[in-house]
């Protein structure tokens, strides 16, 4: 097993020091969006080893992974929430006061100008994918400041890897790019100590808070957010169950309001084929984790085709950056 002494190599930047950056970088959510020029009209939308069981409850852990190396990871990720975000509230990259663009791969897929949103949530859509960029940028820059020197650069990314952004589609991608990021962010913790431990929690934390939303908005606007195909075994596409004892017993085929998880069976990659069987939730009501190795597969396909031993594809063309990166 990988040792689990701190890889860090700026070890002061602890919580605290993040906390008080945090405060000092945005006292205002607001006033952020202001800084940044959204107006009310812009508008928005493996781990190296495997899954095991114990008494039907998947823990994926992080053995054989450095805590740099899972740092670094999870950063590929905010990279390419942030980004999203970015041009889909604003039109335009991130920032480049974050110190991200300077040393970025090649963005592709883009928008030229926000998205605009339609219908009685029309506002509620626009806010919250303002307040989930506002996070994410934050995620960015928490992680850099963690990480110090040894922070990656942002990879290549192709946002169009499941279809051009459009208003019909954007919350499905970011419900799925929030799913991701969760269940990637359960697997990570098993791999830290520490205060690493402590904030990437308090990530796992926001990210759930945004899937949550984006789930019911998804529920909500069904027009705009049409339910994707189950992207692997353990997805749960949004999807209100009609009546309370379907509700009660959770999460079905169809889907649920959340990706909890409950089945003996847990998928995993063998060889060419991702194994599972979608829609095998049970009663245990528990977010599940995803192996790095199972959200690149999801990363790195296009239009929900799963890779397979790759190290590059669907939104991440050139592949991560770090030493986490092949299926």
């Amino acid at each position: 097993m990988a040792s689990k002494e701190i890889e860090i190599l700026d070890p002061a930047a602890t919580v605290d020091k993040l906390n008080k950056i945090a405060a000092d970088r945005a006292l205002n959510r607001r006033r952020f969006i202001t800084a940044l020029g959204m107006t009310g009209a812009a508008a928005g939308v493996g781990l190296m080893s495997g899954c095991t069981t114990t008494s039907s409850v998947p823990v994926a852990t992080a053995v054989g992974a450095g805590q740099t190396d899972i740092l670094n990871f999870l950063l590929n990720l905010e990279y390419l929430q942030a980004t999203f975000y970015s041009y889909v509230t604003t039109g335009a990259d991130i920032s480049a006061s974050t110190g991200v663009t300077a040393t970025s791969g090649a963005i592709t897929g883009t928008l030229s100008a926000p998205l605009v949103f339609t219908g009685t949530y029309a506002s509620q859509i626009t806010d919250l994918l303002n307040e989930v960029y506002f996070d994410e940028l934050n995620h960015v820059r928490g992680l850099r400041t963690i990480l110090g020197s040894a922070a990656i650069s942002r990879p290549a990314i192709n946002l169009a890897a499941f279809g051009a952004i459009t208003a019909t589609n954007a919350l499905s991608i970011a419900r799925l790019l929030e799913d991701i990021g969760v269940t990637a962010y359960t697997s990570a913790i098993a791999g830290l100590t520490t205060s690493n431990a402590t904030y990437i929690g308090q990530i796992l934390g926001a990210e759930s808070f945004h899937s949550g939303a984006l789930r019911l908005i998804s529920i909500q606007n069904p027009s705009i957010a049409a339910d994707m195909a189950a992207a692997d075994g353990q997805d749960v596409a949004p999807y209100d169950l009609g009546t309370v004892t379907l509700a009660a017993a959770g999460p079905t085929a169809s889907g649920g309001f959340f990706p909890t998880y409950g089945g003996a069976a847990v998928p995993g990659i063998t060889g060419s084929t991702f194994t599972g069987t979608p829609g095998t939730y049970g009663s245990n009501g528990i977010g599940y984790a995803r192996t790095f190795q199972q959200a690149l597969a999801l990363l790195y396909g296009t239009g929900k085709a799963l890779a397979a031993s790759n190290v590059s594809g669907g939104f991440f063309p050139s592949g991560v950056n770090g030493n986490l990166t092949v299926v």
